[in-house]
């Protein structure tokens, strides 16, 4: 029979198109089974049957090309099965004898009225359940044979007197006897001992086929024991079903035997393994559901019940009493997945939030399998209460974030790189490290990005940590935007990094790099200050020690003869130590850098130091070598540019050689030392005879210094002996001194506020024969 869903294509031929579209609405108006199209030709309804699938087919006689029967016959041709009724206005014997030659399935004639759609929408379902009953027993007798020849059980007939007269090869295995043994037997053979599963023997008439003998019914799954010929107790599950004669009474019965001993044996193995199995459920808090999709009833097990805080039986029962209690921010996501899933035959997997009976919020995981039957309607489930593990993920969520917030945010500079090198993550401080952007360093390496110097250093040092797989601490140099920069860097292994892992071999470096170049340049420096001082130790210890033997002398001698004469030597003794001591104290104190600096008047800074030089010195003349007495301004620290002029005089006029009488008048009172003072101006007019005692002019020199300004500095020169060649490698160290009297301290004091100003100095020959020292580096304003 049609089922109450089950739609009939019916395709009707008609060359009247009017007639066809009239029959299609009535037919449909009387079955809402019926769906009807329409075709005008034979040609034209042969195309539609190769285009769609039709069920039925009502096709007129008369019709132009083909008529009905030929119609017919090219059906029958390709579809054999199909029903095809013959609707004509054309009726006689000749007619009908074709068609039901022609095979058809139904013949009825057109008549006036409406009653004839009502008669042929019956003689269409008629003809397709017919098909359909026919196609129906086929597909059984084809099933049946396939049964026969695979069913993992025995399939015997018996007679009426319970007599084997049909048995497959399987009943060997089953009932341990040959094909012939098995004929020569009856059901109810002695030597079969069949008894119940309760061990009491089955009286003759209890026995299965003759159950189904007596009842004309089917039997299922009737157990029972048999006995081998060798004692072996064997259980069946027996299977019976009648077969009539033509007048309806059971001649025979057909029962499959299925040998299901090791499924007793197996049964109390399941039923133990099933209570642990429910244990376990209980303990892991694991319940199983059950779903049909067309009822949309739900099961819910003892486990998830409790879980969600129900009582036994208190649950609904229904899909949508679950959809309720899920929480409503995930409902809908959850409905969509099983429909999808229902829609698909695939499994469902799922994790969402439940409101409990108490009101709380819990996490579940549940996973549905629809059952592989195609009458079947079912979806099996398991449930399991995750909310710990998602409070877990949670908490493990919150931690990851605020260590990434560390990592990106921290100013020191941090990385990773993997095992070739590439960077896979950089934070804030790396790229204000660098100056560059994520998009231009993730991806990239070292030889990418820095020098190759550079590059191949820390790539060394990343391969170190890769191969031992231990952490390493190096300081790295590290040369960005052309300037070298000193890190600390502590790299450590990484074995897996989101997207590789390996447990054995590190996939990844990750490090932390301190800058300590301000570190390393105050450790620099401190050495130098180490250094100075050592120096100054050593020259203080070397050069106080003769003054103060010459003191100590002089002393024990003004005791032991009461000559006042040694106090002299002791109080020229005592000024030497004080000079010493004050140079040594100005050559530290020099030592130290530039606090501030400042436009100052070169012209101005020269005066003011030849004023406190000539002071003090006996004899000497300062000159300018620019004849327009132009002045430049550089930028300084006044009082230690004035220190350095100061000493660099000082050491013209005390090292400075005698000359004759008239070339010092000549410089004294003319501003100019013979040719090689020409156009030079003097400083105060080069005036120095107020300094000059006349007493001494006939035994004593005096010197010519001149000071000028060069391209990136100025010089001091005089016309003294000057410096010889290997002299002038040690001029500058603290102590050298080729003057008895001398500290050694004034030159060095020079190269220390030259270094302090980033300036160098060097000396060379002058002109005149003397000294030349020039300092250059200098900055002009």
């Amino acid at each position: 029979m049609l089922s109450t869903s089950d739609t009939v294509r019916l395709l009707h031929v008609d060359d009247e198109p009017d007639f066809a579209e009239t029959a299609a609405a009535f037919l449909e108006r009387e079955n809402d089974r019926l769906q009807v199209e329409t075709a005008s030709s034979a040609e034209d309804a042969l195309e539609r049957l190769e285009a769609s699938t039709v069920d039925c087919i009502v096709s007129d006689y008369d019709m132009p090309g083909r008529d009905g029967i030929e119609f017919l016959e090219a059906v029958r041709e390709e579809y054999p099965d199909l029903p095809l009724i013959l609707f004509t206005g054309k009726g006689s014997e000749e007619v009908a004898s074709d068609a039901i030659s022609a095979g058809v399935t139904d013949y009825l004639q057109k008549e006036g009225g409406t009653d004839q759609y009502t008669l042929l929408a019956n003689r269409v379902q008629n003809a397709v359940e017919a098909r359909q009953s026919a196609t129906e027993a086929k597909r059984r007798r084809h099933r049946l044979e396939q049964i026969l020849k695979t069913v993992p059980s025995c399939v015997v007939q018996l007679d009426r007197d319970g007599q084997f007269v049909f048995a497959n090869q399987r009943a060997v295995d089953v009932l341990g006897l040959s094909q012939s043994a098995v004929k020569d037997r009856a059901y109810n053979d002695p030597e079969w001992e069949i008894r119940g599963l309760d061990g009491n023997p089955i009286p003759d008439a209890e026995l299965p086929f003759r159950q189904v003998l007596e009842s004309g019914q089917p039997l299922s799954d009737a157990r029972h024991t048999i006995h081998w010929p060798d004692g072996t107790e064997k259980v069946l599950s027996v299977n019976g079903v009648p077969l009539f004669d033509d007048d309806g009474a059971v001649e025979s019965v057909v029962c499959t035997l299925t040998d299901i001993t090791d499924k007793r044996d197996r049964k109390q193995d399941l039923e133990e393994t099933e209570r642990r199995l429910q244990l376990a459920l209980e303990a892991s808090e694991t319940g199983v559901w059950e779903w049909d999709y067309e009822t949309n009833e739900v099961a819910l097990g003892d486990t998830p019940e409790r879980l969600m805080g129900f009582k036994p039986g208190e649950f609904d029962g229904t899909l949508s009493a679950v959809l309720d209690l899920i929480h409503p921010e995930d409902r809908a996501e959850v409905r969509e997945q099983l429909k999808q899933a229902v829609e698909t035959d695939d499994i469902y997997n799922g994790e969402f939030r439940v409101i409990d009976a108490d009101g709380d919020v819990r996490w579940v995981s549940a996973r549905g399998q629809p059952i592989e039957d195609d009458d079947s309607t079912l979806m099996v489930g398991i449930h399991h209460d995750i909310t710990e593990r998602k409070e877990r993920e949670r908490d493990l969520r919150i931690t990851e974030r605020r260590l990434e917030a560390i990592l990106e945010n921290t100013t020191t500079p941090m990385f990773m790189k993997d095992d070739e090198g590439e960077y896979l993550f950089v934070n804030h401080g790396y790229r204000e490290m660098t100056g560059l952007t994520d998009a231009e360093i993730v991806g990239r390496t070292d030889f990418e990005l820095f020098p190759e110097e550079t590059a191949e250093t820390t790539w060394a040092n990343d391969r170190a940590v890769l191969q031992t797989g231990q952490p390493l601490e190096v300081e790295e140099r590290v040369v960005i935007n052309g300037r070298a920069q000193q890190y600390l860097s502590t790299k450590v292994p990484i074995y897996d990094t989101g997207e590789r892992s390996d447990p054995d071999t590190p996939v990844a470096v990750f490090g932390v790099a301190s800058d300590i170049t301000d570190i390393r340049e105050q450790e620099q420096e401190l050495q130098r200050e180490r250094d100075r001082l050592a120096e100054f130790a050593s020259v203080v210890s070397h050069d106080l020690r003769s003054p103060l033997s010459v003191a100590q002398g002089r002393l024990k001698l003004a005791r032991t003869t009461d000559d006042e004469s040694h106090l002299e030597g002791i109080e020229s003794a005592l000024d030497r130590m004080e000079r010493i001591i004050d140079d040594v104290l100005l050559l530290a104190r020099q030592g130290r850098d530039i606090q501030e600096t400042e436009p100052v008047s070169f012209r101005d800074a020269v005066t003011d130091a030849w004023k406190m030089i000539s002071q003090d010195a006996e004899d000497g003349n300062l000159v300018f070598a620019d004849t327009d007495e132009r002045d430049v301004t550089i930028t300084a620290d006044r009082p230690r540019l004035l220190q350095l002029l100061e000493n660099l005089f000082r050491n013209s006029v005390e090292h400075g050689s005698t000359r004759s009488q008239s070339a010092v008048d000549s410089a004294v009172e003319h501003g100019s030392a013979e040719s090689r003072s020409q156009g030079r101006t003097d400083v105060d007019h080069g005036a120095t005879s107020s300094q000059t005692r006349p007493e001494d002019t006939a035994n004593t020199g005096g010197v010519t210094i001149t000071i000028g300004a060069t391209e990136d500095g100025f010089y001091v020169a005089d016309d003294g002996p000057g410096v010889s060649e290997t002299e002038r490698e040690t001029l500058f160290e603290a102590g050298y001194s080729t003057d008895d009297d001398g500290t050694g301290f004034g030159l060095a004091i020079v190269d220390r506020i030259a270094e302090a100003h980033g300036w160098s100095v060097g000396v060379t020959e002058s002109a005149d024969g003397g000294a030349r020292f020039e300092v250059t580096g200098v900055e002009f304003t």
